[in-house]
């Protein structure tokens, strides 16, 4: 996949190289650069061998650098690629919620693990391939920010409307054992993934300790705009009593949750 440079920071590493807008960045090091986590890993090295097409041709070019020094540059996205767009269909989506008649980027609902890696966005997990999921462990793309709603299978697809979301655990156990780090989110939807479901999630959570963290713990939104949605309770005083009875440290878990 050719990826078409836009410009060349001056005095960086592919200035000093003469690469110039209107080039095509083919390969670093002989691996293909596909996204943005390509070229942030591939790139990191010291010793570069860059290959690149330039008016059809296609021209190989080696340059020495400071290791993990920026190569210095910029493409026609930042993703070097689609966004990726979520497959769920969340019963407390906010997305959802929102008023008519705003601008037509807040609409979008994006589930990409790159932006949960390079800008902290939470991901479901639901739309991974088997070749993405081992793209992360080989790459070790850590940390990323997990919403996990629940680690009950059923609970978890009910939530998410989507009949992969079961997975997640598993998914979340595969990137434990090669040492993933990951930060998790918890939405409380009263009488759907409280009380003893709560705690559940949280002792499953707590065996992949130390890979997972951190677990936020935050209460379902729910805004005016939900006509034609699925009903859900709010959390009031009493619920939200019992959440922070259920996340507060304990010997049984051995773990602090916030």
């Amino acid at each position: 996949m050719a990826q078409v440079i836009t410009s060349v920071d001056s005095g960086s590493p592919a200035a000093r190289a003469g690469l110039k807008p209107g080039d095509a960045l083919l390969s670093v090091n002989g691996h293909e650069i596909r996204d943005v986590l390509d070229y942030r890993y591939y790139c990191e090295s010291a010793r570069l061998v860059l290959e690149f097409s330039r008016d059809g041709r296609v021209h190989t070019k080696k340059l020495r650098k400071e290791e993990s020094e920026p190569l210095g540059l910029d493409f026609e996205s930042y993703l070097m690629d689609k966004p990726r767009s979520c497959a769920n269909r969340c019963l407390f989506c906010f997305i959802d919620q929102l008023p008519k008649g705003m601008r037509e980027t807040l609409y979008f609902k994006d589930d990409d693990a790159r932006l949960s890696f390079l800008q902290g966005n939470y991901i479901t997990l639901t739309n991974l391939s088997a070749r993405e999921q081992q793209r992360i462990m080989d790459l070790r793309i850590s940390p990323i920010n997990v919403s996990v709603q629940a680690t009950d299978p059923e609970v978890r697809r009910q939530l998410l409307g989507n009949p992969r979301a079961g997975e997640c655990y598993e998914i979340m156990r595969r990137f434990a054992e090669k040492r993933i780090h990951m930060d998790c989110q918890i939405v409380v939807c009263p009488g759907l993934n409280d009380g003893e479901t709560l705690q559940k999630t949280m002792e499953d959570l707590a065996l992949l300790y130390p890979q997972v963290s951190s677990v936020s713990v935050v209460p379902v939104g729910l805004t005016k705009h939900r006509d034609g949605l699925p009903a859900l309770t709010p959390v009031d005083t009493a619920i939200a009593g019992e959440i922070i009875d259920r996340v507060e440290c304990n010997e049984k878990l051995g773990v602090c949750f916030d």
